[in-house]
């Protein structure tokens, strides 16, 4: 994974902060995983069912281990480390926000690093998978110009997922 550190001032309740998009390491382990976790039950009121699913079939399947961020950027805003975006690939594996903390612009500055790192590594095209039922998070990534291209099913939540793809 290149290193990269992009800086960039953000404006959140009136006050003006720093935002640090940097590869993970592994002391954001904890963090990580607390935002992936708390994002997908944010994310809809299905997102807890959704979760309870995933524990039942696998109890520690949300809880990565440190070597599963490894190709990951966060987004770190005064000293706390609030999204986090990976990629294996060509794939957006996982693009995660805290809620607090969404409309800051991290969840685009992590998105472009990811693209950015999938670029370097040679692909000319990135892809994605989201939940069909996640209109927040599908619109989102239909602003940053990634474009559905078919529905799927997941295999584990048994749940429809969108399939988008972009153009590097």
């Amino acid at each position: 994974m290149q290193t990269l550190v992009i800086s960039a001032p953000v404006v959140y309740g009136g006050c003006a902060m720093l935002m640090i998009i940097r590869p993970a390491r592994e002391s954001d382990f904890h963090a990580l995983n607390h935002i992936r976790e708390s994002a997908v039950r944010d994310s809809t009121a299905a997102g807890s069912a959704l979760i309870e699913r995933l524990h039942r079939w696998n109890p520690r399947r949300s809880y990565a281990k440190p070597a599963y961020w490894r190709n990951a950027f966060v987004a770190e805003v005064e000293g706390e480390v609030v999204g986090v975006a990976k990629t294996i690939g060509p794939m957006l594996k996982d693009l995660w926000v805290l809620q607090t903390k969404r409309s800051l612009g991290a969840g685009a500055a992590l998105g472009r690093a990811a693209e950015n790192a999938i670029r370097a590594d040679g692909h000319r095209v990135a892809h994605l998978y989201t939940a069909a039922f996640n209109a927040r998070t599908r619109a989102f990534y239909e602003r940053n110009g990634w474009s559905m291209v078919r529905f799927t099913q997941h295999a584990v939540g048994h749940f429809r997922r969108c399939v988008y793809v972009k153009r590097l």
